[in-house]
């Protein structure tokens, strides 16, 4: 299983949100690109980014992220607010290894159909839930649609799988729920990234022993709670 840490850009800053929610920044650092730098170093195979600003619709973190791309020499997953195919297109022609989408793919099948058969195992949909109902628009909205129901729905496009983030313990700390993970890659034929909660070895472990892909790290990487060069070790 791969580990994977998180870079959620908002106004140019790297940041960790509680649950997701503007305003509950645990985590800002200004240099962004050098975070990126930082957990390369340390030994990452992959680097996770997110344009909150995008996914929230209060701005554009896109150049920002161009450049990181050109400077990284490991792959990078990129995500948050890509609802076009022109931004998709353009994503992976600066570089991205994978595309991250959310929102769009969920309101509109036939962007997810598009997409992904311009991209063949190369797009990630993103399935952010809470108490097992699929959340859009930043995880401010809601659809009334249940996780594996989505993802069982969209598993046949030629996509690479699925991101899972269980945002009930996003960003709070205190562990993983490694159930909706389970019932999540027991459903689909594809691959699962997990990401909320995740706080120590234990929680990682535990999302491998269910059959996780891999696992997107964050706020335990950026307050100390886990060492990423430790960790990336044990998982690599």
């Amino acid at each position: 299983m791969k580990v994977i840490p998180a870079i959620d850009i908002k106004g140019g800053k790297c940041v960790q949100l509680v649950g997701g929610k503007p305003g509950t920044e645990r985590v800002q650092i200004d240099d962004v690109r050098g975070v990126a730098l930082r957990w390369q170093e340390e030994g990452a195979e992959m680097i996770h980014i997110v344009d909150l600003d995008s996914a929230l619709g209060s701005g554009d973190n896109g150049q920002l992220i161009e450049r990181m791309i050109g400077e990284l020499r490991v792959p990078v997953q990129v995500g948050g607010g890509i609802r076009s195919v022109a931004k998709v297109d353009r994503l992976f022609d600066i570089g991205s290894e994978r595309v991250v989408i959310g929102t769009k793919a969920i309101q509109d099948r036939r962007f997810a159909e598009e997409v992904s058969e311009n991209h063949r195992d190369a797009i990630v949909i993103s399935v952010d839930s809470s108490s097992g109902e699929v959340l859009v628009d930043g995880w401010q909205g809601r659809t009334g649609l249940g996780t594996v129901s989505v993802a069982k729905d969209l598993a046949g496009l030629p996509i690479w799988g699925f991101l899972y983030t269980n945002v009930d313990v996003e960003g709070r700390l205190r562990g993983v729920n490694p159930g909706p993970v389970a019932e999540l890659v027991r459903s689909v034929q594809r691959p699962v990234i997990a990401s909320g909660g995740i706080t120590t070895q234990a929680d990682l472990d535990s999302l491998r022993s269910v059959g996780a892909h891999s696992a997107v790290i964050g706020m335990a990487i950026y307050t100390g709670a886990m060492d990423f060069s430790k960790i990336v070790r044990e998982f690599a």
